[in-house]
Order: structure tokens, then C-alpha cells, then sequence
């Protein structure tokens, strides 16, 4: 004869096995595992959520490579495509003029301006954010290397891409103290 712990664990074992068949049935009768499909607008927000996870990714600049090179690969084919509509000859390549970027200036600029430079994803362009908003603007490169995670070689990446239009505070940690506030002994 079980004990009434046992009887208790039988009883919801019945229970998850009644409650799965229930759901098959229930799948069974609405016609199978069918993908219940969205609007479109769904279906595109997705995919940009799932495209910027992969931008996101630790491997970011293999990720946003292979993006751009689908995104190419994309507008290729739908140019392709709509010359072939139209009978017009399709363009070897895509002449655009260069790119003129403009600086960000680390003094001012919110965590998503930080996140499109190179190399620094969203959690260096918070801890920039949270270090200037603790210690004041950085004022130079020097200034921005006290964030931890930005050391000369980033720092150096960084030089033509960004600017600086506040005065560092004159009690801020250097870029040697990485945002550590060194305590004086007595």
C-alpha cells in the first residue's frame, strides 16, 4: 500500500500526463504544430530583433560583417529583380560618395551615440555613461581611459572618431586610476 506521499506524487504524475494529453489533442484538433503567422510588420520587427542580437553578439564585428554582406546580397537580388521588371539594364556596382562621419563627443553624448562607434558595445557605452556622470566630463583621451575596459590601444582606435567639450574635473581620477577613488591614509 503507497504512503500518502506517494500517493500525492502518483496523483500529479496522472495529473501531468492527463494535462498532455489534453494539449495533443487540442493540437490535433486545430490542425498540428502550424506556425500561426503574424502581420508583416510583426514578422519584420522580429527579424530586426533577432538581427541586432546578432550584431549584439561577442563575435559583433563578424556578426555586423555577415549582416551587411546579406543586406547586400539582399538589395542585389531585389535590384536584380526590378530591372528585370522593368527591362533596364542592371548597375556591375553602386558608386556612393565616402561617408563623412562625424565625431562624438564623449561630454555629451547618450549611451546609444557611444554604442555606434567601433569596438564599444552597450555595456562599455554605459560604463562611459555611468563614469562621466560619477567623475564629470573627460575632457581627453587620457580622461576617457580611466573607464574601465578602454585602455591605449581602444583609445587610440577611438582618436578620429570622437571629441571632447567639457573640462575634466580637477579632483577626477586620471585614466591610471580606472575610476577608482584611492582612499588617503592618515
Amino acid at each position: 500500500m503507497p504512503t500518502p506521499g506517494e500517493r500525492q506524487a502518483l496523483l500529479f504524475f496522472a495529473a501531468v500526463a492527463a494535462l498532455g494529453v489534453g494539449v495533443n489533442a487540442w493540437r490535433a484538433v486545430r490542425g498540428g504544430d502550424q506556425v500561426i503567422a503574424g502581420s508583416a510588420a510583426d514578422l519584420a520587427a522580429q527579424i530586426a530583433r533577432v538581427d541586432s542580437a546578432v550584431a549584439a553578439s561577442p563575435s559583433r564585428d563578424a556578426g555586423r560583417a555577415a549582416l551587411r554582406k546579406r543586406n547586400a546580397e539582399k538589395a542585389a537580388k531585389k535590384r536584380a529583380t526590378e530591372a528585370a521588371a522593368t527591362g533596364t539594364p542592371v548597375p556591375s556596382t553602386v558608386h556612393r560618395p565616402p561617408s563623412t562621419v562625424n565625431p562624438v563627443d564623449l561630454d555629451l553624448a547618450p549611451a546609444p551615440a557611444i554604442e555606434s562607434l567601433p569596438r564599444l558595445g552597450p555595456a562599455l557605452a554605459r560604463r562611459i555613461v555611468a563614469n562621466r556622470d560619477s567623475f564629470g566630463p573627460f575632457g581627453s583621451m587620457d580622461g576617457l581611459q580611466r573607464v574601465r575596459g578602454i585602455g591605449p590601444s581602444l583609445a587610440k582606435a577611438l582618436a578620429p572618431r570622437v571629441t571632447f567639450s567639457g573640462r575634466p574635473r580637477p579632483d577626477a581620477p586620471t585614466g591610471k586610476d580606472k575610476g577608482r577613488r584611492r582612499r588617503s591614509l592618515p
